[in-house]
């Protein structure tokens, strides 16, 4: 563990660096974080509008939204620089992660702590994807130590701040007694009723919210090709139905490797047949370039990053790179993925941790 202290602190330098330097930059979420947390601070119920655009989700994070805007007035420091202070903390707290699943390697830890696409997408774009993915690779760890409560409570609660990434329990579930299994739903019924209760919400107004989420359609390959067959809602809901019980079927039936090569399979998988997508969903795979055995794996980084890097230059006036542009980009990139998914379902197993 003494090993990871001058990581942590160089890590804290670059990405407060990256904070600072970023500051005027706002962008969608930022405005939804802002939105969404003086609603909630006012008492007034984000479901359905405008949470099925601004918080498609459960109402776990809206509370860190409140939280950081009520601070943000009394300290004089903008929200969304509170919010990627947290995030670069939970960050942080996922290279002790790295570095316990890398079997206490050091080097591992440092890369991956120092990567760009995690620092881009965590403390320039400021997106909280790095809290989820940050508890669900510790409950990894967890795993090791057969800690199976905290392991589906740290799940349940990864859940209930972002619910799309309940695509990738079956590494967990496979691994942990059934009789386990129903603390994954604690910190989701609760923070719903706790919500239901203090802001007199319906749940079906929260349900029809998650149901409806999908990212951005029509940006990302798959999605592409779906927006050009038919822009009605009904066939997007329909396609995405068939979607999340194909990723469920699939994770359920695969044979178990290890938990992080079991994601990083669903992960490509999810990238190859997403109906919407969001860029800063890339966050999700950086794992697995630091952790996973599979061959060349790490060539799918530099394109990644090249398509991360576009977009965000699309937001700084005077760059030169337009949204059409980095909309370009995303398509030309996007087929490395399936490729690659097709190509690893013949790779030999053996060599995997």
């Amino acid at each position: 563990m003494r090993k990871l202290i001058p990581i942590f602190l160089l890590t804290s330098i670059v990405y407060f660096a990256m904070i600072y330097f970023s500051a005027s930059i706002t962008n969608f979420d930022a405005k939804s974080y802002n939105v969404i947390g003086v609603l909630t601070l006012n008492n007034i119920s984000i479901y359905p509008d405008p949470a099925i655009s601004r918080h498609p989700y459960l109402p776990l994070f809206l509370y860190l939204e409140a939280g950081t805007q009520a601070l943000s007035k009394v300290a004089h420091i903008p929200q969304l620089t509170l919010l990627k202070y947290l995030f670069t903390l939970f960050h942080i707290f996922s290279i002790y992660s790295i570095y316990e699943l890398s079997k206490k390697k050091a080097k591992v830890a440092l890369l991956y702590a120092l990567n760009p696409i995690s620092l881009l997408i965590i403390a320039f774009h400021g997106q909280f994807d790095i809290i989820p993915l940050s508890l669900i690779l510790f409950s990894f760890v967890q795993l090791q130590k057969k800690k199976y409560s905290l392991i589906m409570i740290l799940f349940g609660i990864a859940f209930a701040l972002k619910t799309w990434p309940a695509l990738f329990i079956a590494p967990i579930l496979k691994r942990v007694p059934k009789k386990f299994w129903f603390w994954f739903l604690i910190p989701s019924f609760t923070v719903v009723i706790v919500y239901m209760i203090l802001f007199n919400t319906s749940l079906f107004s929260i349900a029809r919210v998650l149901a409806v989420y999908q990212g951005v359609g029509g940006i990302w390959g798959f999605g592409k090709v779906l927006s050009l067959i038919s822009a009605s809602k009904i066939v997007l809901f329909v396609y995405k139905l068939f979607f999340v019980a194909g990723i469920l079927f699939y994770s359920f039936k695969s044979k178990k490797i290890s938990p992080i090569e079991d994601m990083t399979m669903l992960i490509l998988l999810f990238f190859s047949f997403t109906p919407g997508f969001g860029i800063q969903w890339f966050l999700w795979i950086v794992p697995s370039f630091f952790l996973s055995k599979k061959p060349h794996i790490s060539l799918l980084y530099i394109p990644l990053l090249i398509t991360l890097m576009v977009a965000y230059l699309s937001w700084i006036q005077g760059s030169g790179i337009s949204q059409q542009m980095a909309a370009l980009v995303l398509i030309v990139i996007y087929p490395l993925t399936p490729i690659y998914f097709l190509i690893s379902r013949g790779f030999p197993k053996k060599n995997y941790l």
